[in-house]
């Protein structure tokens, strides 16, 4: 088995300012579309961690997210520039768990936690559409 841990310790920042528009079309109350919302966060976790991953394994590989975990624990307004710090916190096999921690201007606003897997592209193909033909999964 391939060992992904040189992953391990790995952090990058990405910042965003979160606009109207980006936050117009997503889930959830209307009258909170001046607040930056969950999902934008989840948004920039799962594109921030996919760049961070996979520029780093082979390109026969891909990182795939599993599972997210995010404590939403303080407003923070549209327009303002926000930072969501991910770090690979540790490595099982080709399970790669993340620390994430969102910050504004006034400081911590979220946190959370990210699996991603890491995989063959053309095996997650062919598992696809085996499981649409009615497949067994393995």
């Amino acid at each position: 088995m391939v060992s992904y841990s040189y992953l391990e310790g790995m952090e990058k920042d990405f910042y965003k300012t979160i606009t109207t528009t980006e936050n117009k079309d997503l889930p959830g109350s209307k009258d909170l579309n001046y607040l930056v919302a969950t999902p934008s966060i989840i948004d920039i976790v799962i594109d921030g961690a996919s760049q961070m991953l996979d520029s780093m394994i082979p390109e026969d590989l891909i990182s795939v997210g599993t599972r997210i975990e995010l404590s939403h624990e303080h407003p923070t307004l549209i327009g303002e520039k926000i930072n969501l710090r991910i770090k690979v916190d540790k490595v099982i096999n080709n399970k790669v768990f993340l620390d994430f921690l969102g910050t504004d201007s006034k400081g911590v606003f979220c946190r959370g936690k990210y699996e991603r897997h890491i995989v063959s592209r053309e095996k997650l193909k062919e598992a696809a559409y085996d499981r649409l033909l009615g497949k067994p999964q393995h």
